[in-house]
């Protein structure tokens, strides 16, 4: 395996409105930018000097263009970006309160992303490319673009590609207003879990999936679904990392104000995952990706300026 990581998602145009405006006449000023869960995670971990791809389909349009561009700005491979003619990127507001916790308003039902892998000769092509990464990364909203269908062709190769010496990561990312039942969330999750090497679920989101359940809930499942490397995270109490019989609580980097909670969680991701493929331990790693977090609550937006993260 020649390539380090290969990351499936879909990227978004971002629309931010002005703090002192927003909502209040007859017009709105905001900014443009770009985010996705996946993606945010593939920035962060090209800004550690990760050899990162990014795996997910765009329009023709020129908004398509400028994602393209400014990923490639980033140090993010596109060569795995698939263009399709007549269409455009999802598109999503950001919605925040006076604490800096946020919400989200999608138009994104028609994005080209959640075709990539519905063409069974196309995905088995870029299923052989995927082969030659050492690891790849997808989250719950990753598994939301796609078809039972397409699920089953998912699998079948993660199978396959763990097999022959692939790393499968996962961040769970449950958002309920992207499926159809609960019921069906809860089989695809279960799925991917028995075929993830490193988990990283949020026990809120596992909660919201699964009902009332507890850390140790969320690790006994985990652990019975087969997974060797589980990194609970819990928010302002840190995170909590099992690998094998050891279990370590790493504690959140203390900050003063919270500006804007977005990409927290994905941030966090790109920290340790960063740290992991540079041979760090997990602990260490679960540092790291409280730090980049604790960086990106600070400032507003997905992606924060890279002269932020010094």
């Amino acid at each position: 395996m020649s390539k380090q990581i290969a990351v499936i998602g879909e990227s978004m145009v971002e629309i931010k409105p002005s703090p002192q405006d927003k909502y209040a006449g007859p017009s709105m000023s905001a900014n443009i930018g770009y985010g996705g869960d996946t993606l945010n995670t593939s920035v962060y971990l090209a800004r550690q000097g990760i050899d990162v791809d990014y795996v997910t389909a765009l329009g023709d349009d020129p908004l398509s263009d400028w994602l393209v561009a400014q990923w490639r700005s980033e140090g993010v491979g596109c060569d795995l970006v698939g263009r399709v003619a007549n269409a455009v990127p999802g598109m999503y507001l950001i919605d925040l309160d006076d604490n800096g916790e946020r919400s989200f308003f999608y138009w994104r039902d028609q994005a080209p992303a959640r075709r990539i892998f519905d063409d069974a000769d196309h995905a088995a092509k870029l299923f052989a490319t995927l082969a030659d990464y050492s690891a790849i990364y997808l989250s719950g909203i990753t598994l939301a673009l796609y078809s039972p269908a397409v699920h089953e062709r998912l699998f079948a190769f993660l199978d396959d590609y763990r097999a022959r010496g692939g790393q499968v990561l996962f961040d769970n990312n449950y958002r309920p207003r992207q499926w159809a039942t609960v019921e069906a969330a809860q089989e695809a999750f279960t799925q991917m879990y028995q075929r993830s090497d490193i988990a990283m679920p949020t026990v809120d989101d596992e909660q919201l999936l699964y009902g009332a359940v507890n850390a140790d809930d969320v690790i006994k499942r985990l652990q019975e679904c087969g997974v060797g490397e589980i990194v609970l995270k819990q928010g302002a109490e840190g995170c909590t990392v099992v690998t094998g019989s050891e279990v370590v609580h790493v504690a959140a980097q203390r900050i003063e104000k919270v500006v804007d909670t977005t990409a927290a969680g994905d941030s966090f991701n790109a920290g340790y995952i960063g740290a992991r493929l540079n041979g760090l331990a997990p602990a260490q790693a679960a540092e790291r990706g409280n730090k980049l977090a604790a960086i990106v609550v600070q400032h507003a937006g997905a992606i924060i300026p890279a002269s932020l993260m010094a």
